[in-house]
């Protein structure tokens, strides 16, 4: 399918006003969910012809032509506009989105409740995915998810990290040398304690042991002095 084919629809069916064209993808989950909507509103607006084209289908000549750069896209196109649908995946917003553009209404509006509950029930078999079942399914999918995540972590690093470059330059830098001032400060006290004791230690024990050898020598020069005088 090339950047013509929608044209060709058009020139083609003459009584065909509007034509829906659906892009999706096969691995894509939200493909998924959106092609029973797409469904349903080919039988609420009969009047609107409607087109699923897959992604490897299609030449990216008409992804291009129509600024198709994510799926799931809806183009809702006539032969002089084309509008493209931008809201949230749900039935009632694109019936409002259909009936809005196109002028026509929904031939039964019953079908908006029950494809509700089946959106619902699809979103739950979504939901109850595990990642290991997910990446195993949609390889492609899970590397996107997780390209996404990295920028994502990286730009808020990016952006962190001069404000935590900041705080430690203002605040945890001082703060860190002056408990490591106050640190040395109590080891140098502790210390200079310590030399003072063992050096009274020192001189209490030099003076004790002088006084020791200052009694043995008066002692030993008093029994000297009593001996020289016995004799004579």
């Amino acid at each position: 399918v090339d950047g013509n084919f929608i044209e060709g629809v058009l020139c083609t069916r003459k009584r065909v006003g509007y034509a829906s064209v659906l892009f999706y993808a096969s691995w894509c989950p939200f493909s998924h969910r959106i092609l029973p909507e797409f469904e349903t509103l080919s039988s609420m607006f009969p009047q609107v012809e409607h087109v699923a084209l897959e992604q490897s289908s299609a030449l990216p000549s008409l992804y291009s032509k129509y600024g198709i750069h994510s799926l799931p896209a809806i183009l809702l196109v006539n032969q002089t506009s084309r509008v493209r649908y931008h809201g949230p995946n749900n039935l009632n917003s694109l019936v409002e989105f259909y009936a809005r553009n196109t002028g026509l209404e929904a031939r039964d509006k019953v079908v908006v409740g029950e494809l509700s509950d089946l959106l619902s029930d699809e979103h739950s078999t979504i939901k109850g995915f595990s990642l290991g079942e997910i990446s195993r399914r949609e390889p492609y999918l899970a590397l996107s998810i997780l390209f996404l995540c990295l920028r994502i972590i990286l730009s808020v690093f990016s952006t962190i990290m001069p404000h935590l470059k900041a705080f430690w330059s203002s605040y945890v830098r001082h703060l860190s040398l002056q408990k490591l001032g106050q640190v040395m400060e109590r080891v140098l006290n502790v210390m200079d304690v310590r030399i003072w004791t063992k050096l009274e230690l020192c001189k209490s024990r030099s003076f004790h042991e002088r006084a020791k050898s200052a009694r043995v020598w008066a002692s030993s020069l008093a029994s000297v002095s009593l001996g020289d005088s016995s004799a004579r």
